[in-house]
């Protein structure tokens, strides 16, 4: 199973770097996001509100991330509006900051809780290197606590904006996905690891410990 999940998401890597923007789709009262985040995503997401007043749910779907700006105002207009957020599969780096932005915050199951995780990290250069002074400039570490609504553990999230290379991250599953034999469904990766996030270390936190989620419950998308 683990070697076939590894193959899931190398395939999933190499598609959404290839495609040129999110896309955007519309289901009932729901509006899922997928892919990487570019610039001007952010006009497209206001236009897909405005053209749909009754959304209360954004998805957010197989998204390594991308565009830096677009991930934080993405995430504070969702908040601003009041809206949940789900992850549906993977929703890594700017993706992560359009998560945490609902006002609830949930994971589906939409692709196997063994498959589905939400990451964090830094802000990196074009060399997929830290770049540290941008992490402090743009406030990531007192943003994501608040995002978390001061849930988020400083210790930690200090650890994880200032991972080396874009690779690593601190991924979340759900606590009640299985895992082989682990009993942590929280994952450090330092970016070269063979298999991520499940051929991580582990830590001992939880997504609903840390304010990533805000309850247990597991949604299924309009479109699964």
């Amino acid at each position: 199973m683990l070697f076939r999940t590894v193959l899931w998401l190398a395939s999933l890597a190499f598609t959404l770097t290839t495609s040129p923007a999110m896309e955007v789709k519309v289901v009932n009262d729901t509006l899922i996001l997928s892919g990487p985040v570019i610039q001007g995503d952010i006009q497209r997401f206001k236009e897909a509100l405005a053209a749909n007043p009754g959304i209360g749910t954004v998805v957010l779907r197989n998204s390594w991330g991308g565009h830096v700006d677009s991930g934080y105002r993405i995430g504070e207009l969702i908040r601003e509006k009041g809206l949940s957020t789900v992850v549906s599969g993977h929703c890594v780096s700017s993706c992560s900051r359009m998560f945490l932005g609902g006002k609830e915050r949930r994971f589906s199951n939409d692709y196997g809780l063994e498959r589905t995780f939400v990451g964090f990290h830094g802000h990196y250069d074009a060399k997929g290197q830290l770049n540290r002074a941008l992490v402090e400039r743009l406030g990531l570490l007192e943003w994501i606590i608040k995002f978390s609504d001061g849930k988020a553990d400083r210790e930690l999230v200090q650890r994880w904006i200032n991972i080396e290379l874009n690779t690593g991250m601190v991924a979340f599953m759900h606590p009640q996905t299985r895992t082989f034999f682990r009993t942590e469904k929280t994952f450090n990766c330092v970016g070269r690891e063979q298999s991520r996030p499940l051929g991580c270390s582990t830590l001992a936190v939880t997504a609903l410990d840390m304010g990533v989620i805000t309850d247990l419950t597991l949604n299924r998308s309009p479109d699964q």
